[in-house]
């Protein structure tokens, strides 16, 4: 059954979109009038705005107030608005049309990764309640880690991604990991405590990461856990060992360079600092304290058991 709305807000951002952007805009809003019988679009011109108007949406005692809120963008824009809503108790569903390099969680989502037929993709959809990261206050719909995902980011140059997209990636990946920097971990995960070094720890609500699917066949981003990969010192083994299908109850026994533990709330400490990355946002620095928040967000959801 096809959901309907009363009034819908559309987001966008300049830089979204794979091509013109305005000529998406036109493309997408003729599916999204179908779900709603009014649509206000509304353009963020820097970084903050979508979360201010969150706050503005929440003070709002209309009777005729947003009941959708639609967002064209990256998965740094998906990040700001996941805040504002979650930081403002905001329960209002949120359609989502990727408009970046890798727009992770529309593939948890069953979303297309092109904006016209994504918006298409919303017209049979569902609402569905999805958990949340909280790392240090900051919430995180996808995911947050250390090491080399960080060196890869911060080795990519703003207007190399922009020329090449995905390819800058991969790039900056063979470069990053041919001199990985090590770290002395301490993590404290549902009252187990590990310790080690790594390269990178990556901690994971979403399937999907870097455009890739995490081989997790029971990963959930609605179970209330988190699942947390600690990689040994890094080699392309060890990358190609993180992307055979696994599930996790033996996961531990057939990956020796990879462990993997799912739990509700980590501390998370190391020798040197390391850098966090935060859905696609570099914000701070270890030490951390992450848990994970149940139900925080309803996204417009494709269920490809009913198709």
């Amino acid at each position: 059954m096809t959901q309907h709305f009363h009034r819908g807000i559309l987001f966008y951002h300049e830089a979204a979109g794979q091509g013109n952007i305005y000529k998406e805009l036109g493309q997408v809003t003729e599916n999204l009038t179908q779900l709603c019988d009014e649509l206000t679009i509304k353009l963020s011109k820097e970084e903050g705005q979508i979360r201010s108007y969150c706050k503005t949406l929440a003070a709002d005692t209309n009777e005729q107030a947003y009941d959708v809120i639609f967002i064209l963008g990256g998965d740094g824009t998906l990040n700001e608005l996941i805040n504002g809503v979650v930081e403002n108790n905001l329960q209002i569903p949120i359609g989502v049309l990727p408009g970046g390099t890798f727009n992770d969680f529309t593939k948890t989502l069953n979303i297309s990764q092109k904006p016209m037929q994504a918006s298409q993709d919303l017209l049979a959809s569902q609402i569905k309640s999805f958990d949340v990261l909280d790392v240090n206050g900051t919430y995180a719909l996808n995911f947050a880690g250390i090491g080399l995902m960080v060196q890869n980011a911060e080795n990519v140059e703003s207007n190399q991604k922009e020329l090449l997209g995905k390819f800058s990636y991969i790039f900056s990946t063979i470069k990053t990991v041919a001199n990985p920097e090590i770290y002395q971990y301490n993590l404290t995960a549902d009252n187990e405590t590990y310790s080690g070094e790594t390269s990178m720890i990556l901690i994971a609500n979403g399937q999907h990461v870097g455009g890739s699917r995490i081989p997790l066949e029971d990963l959930s981003p609605n179970d209330g856990k988190m699942n947390i990969f600690i990689f040994d010192k890094q080699n392309f083994s060890i990358i190609n060992d993180f992307f055979k299908v696994k599930d996790s109850m033996n996961w531990n026994e057939i990956s020796d360079s990879i462990q993997h533990i799912s739990c509700e709330t980590a501390t998370l400490s190391t020798d040197p600092s390391a850098k966090l990355d935060i859905d696609g946002e570099i914000l701070f620095e270890t030490p951390v304290e992450i848990k994970i928040l149940r139900d925080q967000v309803k996204l417009l959801h494709v269920d490809l058991n009913n198709e």
